[in-house]
């Protein structure tokens, strides 16, 4: 259905699920039965999967507060007077409508229709935010199995708004104890199993439960268990993806599920994974330490692999603090934005922020063609330089490094940045190879009634990961691919040893949730944000966060450009002279990543997304 820009909550309209998908995809998930709760919390607003909205930003009414309004007695008196006036007619709506109307808490936005009704439905049955997002990311795990699932790993963003404060959740998994480099001397033919890192999905979400739960941990994994249990529909990325690895060397297991009678599961075909749901039933001590992690170690050594049960039940969640940048500070724009730490690669979307902020980006000074380079050249330098960031609990340059890449520098030394970006090809896709082409992500973003934020991202690495799935229906990560590998399929050995691989250390991670909120005080632009994966995501999400803060667009209206990351097409051409002087490969490229997300500005909440995340993710 489309969503009014003016929709108000006291109009207790009630939102149903549609599918982006033709009718006969659709999950069976529907918003009609969703909870009849009804309440006065303040911060109801209507929800959604991206596909309930079109092209442009839907504005949803969160309440009639505004910052600004509270400065003066006589105002905050008749506020008063019109709050209770307020109370009053809704309490009669609620009497006159009955089961008529559906009260909506909180805003939630995946990759997934069935994923997003899903972890609606735990905001309306009282859970947190927390809670949701940890039920839509398990559930993405079901039904988009090619990109992310308990045999995986992530990381998770939660900013308290009242509190003004910003957890990282880790969970990316590591390597094995007794991983030796030797054994990866070749990644052309690295065995299924020696791709393999210790899974942290399960730990991970578990301990961002213990911090943030509401409801029980059981519930809440009950239902994405529920999913696998009742089945679901083929979603034509899980159909592609499952096409493009069909002549790939994959076990008897691994086609009964996916390739049933050699015939590609197609879009709209109906599975259930019974043996996923009981996986997700058993619990934390059978994952980690019974069972299901004896399981996972038979299997990887059966593929050549060396991950133990010692690896699988030693394995710790990191909780850190995030990375900030602070940018427009002389303007009311002034946001700050934070990342995931190190090995997460989020500081070079900082870096690249502060190169384009150095030189003063905006649209007064600037055309849209020379905007595209100068993001081509900061986000190349950015990358060259997030090369030391790898290992930063064995490297003591990554905190040197990580101050260099943080900081505010005059132009002239920005500049001089850009021109370190001038480097050989093959030095510069060498590096950026270290962060696997085929990267995938599934992506949570939630906006609750509890005044959290949380954006979490989860992956396999590359699509269906090491292709290894376990008699339990665990399909098991390439991790290790994420490490800077030898490769000497070319004659020649590229290795970036500031990301080599190393026993129990967790490689550079593309993976990128973000958040953007006020720098100062309380009032003004709140955001989260998460990306689908892809070598090119640090590109679009700069292209997405240059808009939105050098030229002070909505966040949509930059996601709605046109994807060209490194060349415009309407000035191809004169680009491309810029381009091949400073070094690159001129051409047009289309982002493979895609960019969704939540906005809350004062009493409107906004659903975010790129178009083309449709195009691939339907």
């Amino acid at each position: 259905m489309d969503v009014s820009p003016e929709t108000k909550l006291n109009n207790q309209s009630t939102f149903s699920y549609k599918s982006f998908s033709s009718p006969q995809l659709a999950d069976g998930s529907s918003s009609n039965d969703l909870a009849k709760k009804h309440d006065l919390n303040p911060l109801k607003q209507a929800s959604g999967s991206p596909d309930q909205f079109d092209g442009h930003l839907s504005n949803l009414k969160e309440t009639d507060e505004d910052c600004s309004i509270w400065d003066t007695p006589i105002l905050i008196s008749a506020v008063s007077i019109i709050f209770a006036a307020g109370v009053t007619i809704a309490l009669v709506l609620q009497i006159y409508l009955g089961e008529r109307s559906a009260s909506i808490k909180g805003v939630l936005v995946s990759d997934h229709q069935r994923c997003t009704a899903l972890g609606q439905r735990v905001l309306q049955d009282g859970g947190s935010s927390v809670d949701a997002a940890i039920a839509g990311a398990l559930c993405l795990g079901v039904v988009h199995p090619h990109v992310s699932g308990v045999g995986g790993g992530g990381v998770m963003l939660v900013h308290d708004i009242h509190k003004n404060e910003t957890r990282v959740i880790n969970f990316q998994g590591h390597a094995p104890k007794t991983l030796g480099k030797k054994m990866l001397q070749n990644v052309s033919e690295l065995k299924a199993g020696l791709q393999v890192g210790v899974p942290g999905m399960l730990r991970g979400l578990h301990h961002a439960h213990s911090l943030y739960g509401s409801l029980s941990w059981e519930d809440v994994v009950s239902r994405a268990a529920d999913v696998a249990r009742e089945g679901f529909n083929v979603s034509h990325s899980l159909s592609d993806a499952i096409s493009k690895v069909k002549g790939d060397q994959l076990s008897q297991r691994f086609k009964d599920t996916f390739i049933p009678d050699d015939r590609v599961l197609s879009p709209g075909s109906y599975v259930q994974i019974p043996g996923l749901a009981g996986v997700l039933e058993a619990g934390l001590m059978s994952f980690y330490h019974g069972n299901l992690s004896q399981e996972i170690e038979d299997e990887v050594r059966a593929n050549g692999g060396i991950l133990s049960r010692e690896d699988i039940s030693s394995y710790i969640v990191e909780a850190e603090q995030p990375l900030e940048g602070q940018y427009n500070r002389k303007t009311t724009f002034f946001t700050q934005i934070k990342v995931p730490p190190p090995p997460s690669a989020g500081a070079a979307l900082i870096s690249a922020l502060n190169l384009l902020e150095g030189i003063h980006l905006n649209e007064n000074n600037l055309t849209e063609s020379q905007t595209h380079r100068w993001i081509a050249e900061a986000v190349r330098a950015a990358l060259l330089m997030a090369d030391g960031l790898g290992k930063p609990k064995y490297n003591s340059s990554v905190a040197e490094q990580l101050s260099d890449m943080l900081s505010k520098n005059p132009t002239e030394v920005l500049l001089q940045r850009m021109n370190y970006s001038h480097t050989p090809p093959s030095e510069y896709h060498s590096t950026v190879q270290s962060l696997h082409t085929e990267l995938l992500a599934g992506q949570v973003v939630v906006m609750g009634p509890d005044n959290l934020m949380v954006s979490v991202a989860s992956s396999l690495n590359r699509p269906f990961g090491s292709r290894i799935i376990t008699p339990s229906g665990i399909i098991l990560n390439s991790l290790l691919l994420d490490f800077s590998l030898s490769n000497k399929t070319q004659g020649q050995l590229h290795t970036q040893q500031k990301n080599s691989t190393a026993s129990e250390e967790r490689p550079l991670l593309l993976l990128m949730p973000i958040i953007m909120v006020p720098a100062w005080g309380t009032c003004g632009i709140y955001t989260a944000l998460s990306s689908s994966g892809g070598q090119n995501i640090l590109h679009t999400i700069t292209q997405v966060m240059t808009t939105a803060l050098f030229f002070h667009k909505e966040r949509n209206d930059s996601l709605s450009h046109p994807n060209t990351l490194l060349v415009d097409p309407e000035s191809l051409e004169e680009s491309e002279e810029f381009i091949h002087a400073k070094g690159h490969v001129g051409q047009e490229r289309k982002t493979n990543s895609g960019v969704q997300g939540i906005q809350r500005r004062e009493n409107i909440i906004k659903v975010i997304k790129a178009r083309q995340l449709f195009d691939s993710l339907i």
